[in-house]
């Protein structure tokens, strides 16, 4: 065993040298080399020979730690953690000894070989370099059995945020393969990620339909958090689409109040820009719904969408008539929000004022308020 950990130190120890040596013989090439007054191209050449340099001492340190990664097995998990911290400090070179490490029977070693890939992958990033080794490394922990190392791996990848063709190809199948996996919390944080690098991809103008149809699929999970966030990510990732209002609407019945309110927000963030297509679904989910708490937030997404939204003349119009019937439905609640969406939207269609005026005899006092509100509203419009 002593023979062995004297082995790796002292390989990893050359390795620097080597480095070391390489960076010192250009430095002193370009001090010899370059006077005062040197010609540009002589720059340029200097600066491709320190390229060369930096790359030949990376792939050195690289294939010398790759050599010392499987003397490690019968070492102490502190020898093991000591070695963590040492390729923390020799940085993007020891990627490829980092990811060996993430098979290593203890827990502690893994978890901290993630960290350190994160914070290697993180600075990589920043600097916009590949990160598709790490990216890819760190997805592959996301099978580990552990949730500690589980949940490290999906911190450390929000971090580094693979967007590249290569790297998106093998973090979102193996995201989207976890995403009942472990924990409520757990899962709600694999949501995340999915919807930070969704929002990336919306940004570059590439597609998040793959992404889209996970965070749907995790509207029906057990956990209320689990939908929450399934739906905060949708509306962050804008997922304008048919499939997505059609979740949206149908989490409107949620047995959880959260749910549903998050339900209703994104609704309107959503539909807002999209009226034509939600409306009509909206409308449908009225008339066929038997909840009074479902209907109302109905009411409320639609009055949300024709005060904000960018509503075509049909599309307003179907929002109108669709209130207009809310007004007469059977819950008082329901009807005072109607009352106050055509209000807040200061609704200018003939039919509005006369049934808000025939409202003032409901019987609910708060319906009576309500349309005595919105009737100021429009006479304030007029």
């Amino acid at each position: 065993m002593i023979q062995k950990r004297w082995f790796w130190v002292i390989t990893t120890v050359i390795g620097v040298l080597l480095g070391l040596g390489i960076s010192q013989t250009v430095e002193f090439q370009e001090a010899t080399a370059a006077p005062e007054g040197s010609l540009s191209e002589l720059r340029e050449e200097l600066n491709t020979l320190k390229a060369k340099q930096r790359a030949l001492q990376a792939q050195w340190q690289s294939e010398l730690l790759a050599q010392v990664v499987p003397t490690l097995a019968d070492e102490s998990e502190r020898v093991k953690r000591e070695f963590v911290d040492f390729l923390e400090e020799i940085g993007n070179p020891g990627t490829d000894a980092l990811i060996a490490l993430l098979q290593d029977p203890s827990e502690r070693v893994r978890r901290e070989a993630i960290d350190v890939l994160g914070e290697i992958g993180e600075r990589a990033r920043k600097a916009k370099r590949n990160v598709d080794a790490i990216a890819i490394g760190l997805a592959s922990a996301l099978n580990d059995p552990s949730e500690s190392v589980f949940r490290e791996a999906l911190a450390e990848l929000d971090d580094v945020r693979p967007t590249s063709p290569a790297s998106i190809d093998a973090v979102i199948p193996s995201l989207i393969a976890v995403r009942t996996k472990g924990s409520s919390r757990a899962r709600a944080e694999v949501l995340n990620v999915l919807g930070s690098i969704g929002a990336i991809l919306r940004k570059k103008g590439e597609s998040t339909d793959t992404i889209r149809d996970a965070l749907i699929a995790s509207i029906t999970d057990d956990s209320s958090r689990v939908r929450t966030e399934a739906i905060e990510e949708l509306s962050d990732i804008r997922a304008t689409s048919s499939e997505t209002f059609s979740a949206l609407v149908i989490a409107l019945a949620d047995k959880s109040r959260s749910v549903r309110n998050r339900a209703e927000d994104a609704l309107i963030e959503l539909g807002k820009n999209d009226a034509t297509t939600v409306t009509p679904m909206l409308a449908d989910a009225l008339g066929n719904s038997t909840s009074p708490v479902t209907r109302g937030h109905i009411v409320d997404v639609l009055g949300g969408i024709g005060e904000k939204g960018k509503t075509t003349e049909d599309a307003a119009a179907m929002i109108v008539q669709t209130l207009l019937v809310a007004l007469q439905d059977a819950d008082d609640n329901v009807r005072r929000n109607a009352a106050d969406e055509l209000g807040e939207m200061r609704a200018t269609s003939p039919d509005v004022l006369p049934a808000l005026t025939n409202a003032l005899k409901d019987s609910a006092k708060k319906v009576r308020n309500a349309a005595q509100k919105a009737i100021q509203r429009l006479e304030k419009t007029q």
